[in-house]
This record gives structure tokens, C-alpha cells and sequence, in this order.
């Protein structure tokens, strides 16, 4: 949450050193509690559970920036599916890192004799290096009650030691689930046969945080014609623009990211899950044609979804089929990052398209369906 509406934060952003917009506070299901010294009746979300029950939640970090970690006090997280995608069930963790746009479910079983609630809590990161930024002013934190509902309940403060779970999780260990220990019910990665490697750097240009690039552009909106009719009226040649990455029907392609930044990116591929075959750590460095040999692949059992990290100066190794048609974009899930351009498009089996549009006499009808839609 922003006290200051986004337009007027971009505004100031597209200045050359101007560093990312840190959010006011946090927010559980569109409740807060931002400086509760003025409001004494501060509200909160209410999560029930009755003894004895085991309950699914669905999380989903909706924000525009903020990197969420998920606690609940004395309750530990069963994880059972990320982006769509059901896990073996396997995996239990304490706390829950979520970036923007990723979505998980978990179960939560309730104690067996419980006399009162317990905390949920919300606790933004933003990236470390603007903890300077922080003054009192901010509320990284916010708070829900997993309320018990079989019995005459007790809100109790309690503290759980879960500032200490959260300063674990941003680390990678135990506490908390990193993507590639995420272990899929069915995984099914292609493998065998030719995979064509398409290697990505993200990072900004110029004074902080700039402009944002992936594959070496920073992606600018057509003017005045969009991709589909570039695609369906001219040359495809015409869509060779630095931006775009043509890939034919059913290829088996990976993407090889090295974030040159001080910063993690979620990154988010429209039209397709992609396979995690590997992920560096922070400070891992990065992976060029020379390295990649190295790199252990997980084709096993590897984690697909739509939005991945990839973690401050190391890389990411991701895979996907060209199994549906479409002009896809890759960008950032970190809005401000997309803002300036750190995104690129996939064109994906375009011949088809065009076959296809023309076969069904659909070229005509774009216009209207653009009208429909406004």
C-alpha cells in the first residue's frame, strides 16, 4: 500500500537516480494497520479454523514491489501448490516467501486444544540495500488472526520468535522453501532431442535505478500498431524488432537469465509454466556458453510455474514447449521494474498464427474485438 497514488510516484521515478518507491505498509486482504497511535480500533482479517480441522489457504502476493514473507504463530505451512501446479504435499516450512505474483496454497492442521487465537503476519522486504530508507513513517508489517472458533477464544499477543523465522527466510535454508525444493505431484519436463538456449541479462542502465533491460533491450510499447497486427498484416520480418524472440511450434526452449543487479527479480512468462531446471543463490555469478557445462540440471522432478526469482548477481535456467501459439511477454512482476522496460516478447509459432487467422477468416474481425474490448 502507497499513501501516494502510483502515477505521481512514477512521475518522480523516471528520474535518473531516484531509487525504487518503498510501499507505506502491508496489507492482508485489503486490511492494515498503519500507525494504529491514531486509530485505536484498528481492524483485522479474520481467518477461522475449528479444533481438529485441517484447512487450505490460498496466498497470492498481490503487490506492486514488496517481497512478502508469511508467518503464522505456532503453526506450521503444509505446501500442496504453487501457480497452478500441485505439489507431492512433502514439504513443510514455517514461513512463506512470496514474491510479487506468485501464488501458493498450503494446509494449516489446528492444534489439538486451543484456548485462544494466534497471529498471522505479513512482513514486507524490500530490497536491503534501501533499509536506509526506512524511517518511522513505515509499517513493513501487517497482521491477521487465524481465529479458532470451537472455543471462548483469547487474542494473545504472543511473539513466537517470529522475527527471527523471518530474518532465516530471506537466507536460503531449512526454514524456508527455496523453488528448487519445491517437488511437483507430476513434473514432465521435455527432454530429449534438439533444445534451442537463449541466453538473457537483466539489469538497469545508467544512475539507479535507470532503465531496466532483459535481453539487452529495454522493451518500448509500439506507437501505433500492436504486435498482433504487425503480425497478421506485414512481413514477419517486421517483427524482428531487438525486442522480440521468435520460437517455431513445439521447440523445447531454454532460457539462460543472469541478473546483473543488486536486486532479486520474480519474473513472469506469459501463456506458459516453465520448468526451474536450476537456480544460483545470491552472489552465485552468472552463467555464459563457456560455464553452462558446470551447471547441474534437475530434469527429474524439476518445479514448473509461471513466475520465478532469480536471485541478486546469479542466474536461473528455465524451460518451456512452444506448444501455444501466441506473442508471450517475459517481464518483470516488480511493476516499477516493468515500468522501465525490463521486459522482451516471445513470438511463438507465428506462421501458425497467420495460417490460422487467414484459414478461419478471422483477420477481419480483429478490429471490432479490439472495439469490444476497448
Amino acid at each position: 500500500w502507497y499513501h501516494i497514488p502510483a502515477y505521481i510516484h512514477l512521475k518522480t521515478y523516471l528520474y535518473p537516480g531516484t531509487l525504487d518507491p518503498i510501499p507505506d505498509t502491508a496489507l492482508i486482504n485489503g486490511i492494515g494497520q498503519f500507525n494504529c497511535d491514531l486509530n485505536r480500533q484498528c481492524s483485522y482479517y479474520h481467518a477461522s479454523i475449528r479444533l481438529g480441522q485441517t484447512k487450505r489457504f490460498r496466498i497470492i502476493n498481490t503487490s506492486v514491489y514488496a517481497t512478502i514473507t508469511l508467518t503464522i504463530d505456532q503453526h506450521r505451512m503444509r505446501l500442496i501448490e504453487v501457480d497452478g501446479i500441485y505439489l507431492n504435499g512433502k514439504k513443510y516450512v514455517q514461513s512463506l516467501r512470496l514474491n510479487p505474483g506468485q501464488r501458493y496454497s498450503v494446509l494449516i492442521t489446528s492444534t489439538k486444544n486451543s484456548n485462544r487465537n494466534y497471529w498471522i503476519r505479513a512482513t514486507m522486504h524490500p530490497f536491503i540495500d534501501y533499509n536506509n530508507q526506512y524511517h518511522s513513517a513505515i509499517q513493513p508489517n501487517a497482521r491477521a488472526i487465524l481465529q479458532y472458533v470451537d472455543e471462548n477464544l483469547i487474542m494473545i499477543n504472543s511473539s513466537n520468535d517470529y522475527m527471527a523465522i523471518i530474518n532465516r527466510s530471506i537466507t536460503f535454508g531449512e526454514i524456508f522453501s527455496d523453488e528448487p525444493q519445491l517437488i511437483p505431484m507430476i513434473s514432465n519436463v521435455p527432454i530429449g532431442g534438439n533444445v534451442r538456449k537463449y541466453f538473457f541479462e537483466s539489469q538497469h542502465k545508467g544512475s539507479k535505478p535507470g532503465y531496466f533491460y532483459l535481453n539487452n533491450y529495454t522493451f518500448v510499447h509500439p506507437t501505433n500498431r500492436s504486435l498482433l497486427s504487425l503480425l497478421l498484416y506485414d512481413n514477419l520480418q517486421k517483427l524482428s524488432m531487438p525486442t522480440a524472440m521468435h520460437v517455431e511450434n513445439d521447440e523445447i526452449i531454454d532460457l539462460i537469465i543472469n541478473n546483473i543487479d543488486f536486486a532479486p527479480h520474480p519474473l513472469h512468462l506469459h501463456g506458459h509454466h516453465v520448468w526451474i531446471l536450476a537456480q544460483g543463490k545470491r552472489n552465485d555469478g552468472y552463467v555464459n556458453e563457456t560455464t553452462l557445462d558446470n551447471i547441474k540440471y534437475n530434469l527429474k522432478n524439476p518445479i514448473y510455474r509461471d513466475t520465478f526469482t532469480i536471485n541478486p548477481y546469479s542466474y536461473v535456467i528455465v524451460r518451456f514447449k512452444a506448444d501455444n501459439p501466441g506473442i508471450w511477454m517475459l517481464h518483470c512482476h516488480n511493476d516499477w521494474h516493468l515500468q522501465l522496460g525490463m521486459a522482451t516478447v516471445i513470438v511463438e509459432s507465428p506462421t501458425y498464427i497467420k495460417e490460422f487467422y487467414t484459414k478461419h477468416n478471422l483477420i477481419n474481425q480483429i478490429p471490432i474485438q479490439c472495439q469490444h474490448h476497448s
